[in-house]
C-alpha cells in the first residue's frame, strides 16, 4: 500500500480529478470544489500563479482551503489563516466489531440536522451539499442527532474521514469511536484505506485516533486563502 499513498501527498487534487470529479470546476491544473460542497481546492502543482485561473470560479470574498505549500500568492489572494494539521492513515490489525445501538447511516432528510451539529462543533467547513461527498453515520438519543461522523475526500484506493462529531451535551460516550468504526469497517470492506485530517492542537481527538489504530503519516498544513477580485 506504501507505493500508492504518495496519492495522499495531494489528496484535494486527486480527489477532484478522480473518484470527486462530477463536484468539480476549474481547469487541468487547478479545480475547487463546486459551491455548496465543501471549501477546499487542489493543484497538480503548488505553483501561486495557477490562482490566477481559477479566479473566475470564486466570488468576491469568498474563502478556500488548500495544502500550504504554494508561493508567490497573487495580490488578488489574502492569507487568513494557516493550520497545522496531521493527516493519519488507518492500520487495522482485525475488523472491529462495533456496538450499533442507536447508530443509523442518514440520509437527505437528515441534511439540515447534521448540517447544525457539524457547523456547531466545528463551523465553516459543511456546507449544505457536503454530505453528496460520502456516506454518512450518526448516533440520535431522544429522537435528536447527538454524534456524526462521513466521508469527505474519495480518490482511489482511499477514502478521507470526516465531520466527526459529537454535541457538547454527549461528549465521553465513546461515539465518535463507534462511528468511525462503523466507517473504517465499510471502507475496508470495499478495499479502500480510510485517513483524516486533525489540527495538531486537538491531542483528545489524536488519542481517540490512535486508540482505533490511525497512525500519523505527514504533517498537513492547510492555508485559508479569500478571494479579493481584481482591481
Amino acid at each position: 500500500m506504501e507505493k500508492y499513498s504518495s496519492l495522499l501527498d495531494n489528496p484535494i487534487w486527486n480527489a477532484l480529478e478522480t473518484v470527486h470529479q462530477d463536484f468539480s470546476t476549474g481547469n487541468q491544473v487547478i479545480k475547487r470544489y463546486s459551491e455548496g460542497t465543501i471549501p477546499f481546492m487542489g493543484m497538480a502543482d503548488p505553483d501561486g500563479k495557477l490562482l490566477t485561473q481559477i479566479a473566475p470560479y470564486f466570488e468576491v470574498n469568498e474563502e478556500v482551503f488548500l495544502k500550504d505549500e504554494v508561493k508567490d500568492i497573487p495580490k488578488e489572494w489574502a492569507l487568513v489563516t494557516r493550520l497545522n494539521c496531521l493527516q493519519m492513515i488507518y492500520r487495522p490489525t482485525l475488523p472491529k466489531e462495533v456496538n450499533m445501538e442507536g447508530i443509523v447511516k442518514l440520509s437527505a432528510h437528515d441534511g439540515r440536522e447534521l448540517s447544525d451539529l457539524v457547523n456547531l462543533v466545528q463551523p465553516g467547513f459543511f456546507k449544505e451539499r457536503t454530505s453528496s461527498l460520502g456516506d454518512y453515520y450518526g448516533i440520535r438519543k431522544d429522537n435528536k442527532l447527538v454524534a456524526v461522523a462521513g466521508e469527505r475526500f474519495n480518490l482511489a484506493g482511499f477514502t478521507e474521514l470526516s465531520a466527526v462529531c459529537t454535541h457538547p451535551g454527549h461528549t465521553g460516550n465513546s461515539y465518535a469511536q463507534r462511528l468511525l468504526s462503523v466507517l473504517c469497517n465499510k471502507n475496508l470492506a470495499q478495499g479502500k484505506t480510510p485517513f483524516l485530517h486533525v489540527v495538531d492542537t486537538n491531542t483528545r481527538a489524536i488519542k481517540i485516533y490512535e486508540h482505533l489504530n490511525f497512525k500519523t503519516r505527514i504533517d498537513f498544513p492547510l492555508i485559508k486563502l479569500r478571494y479579493l477580485g481584481k482591481d
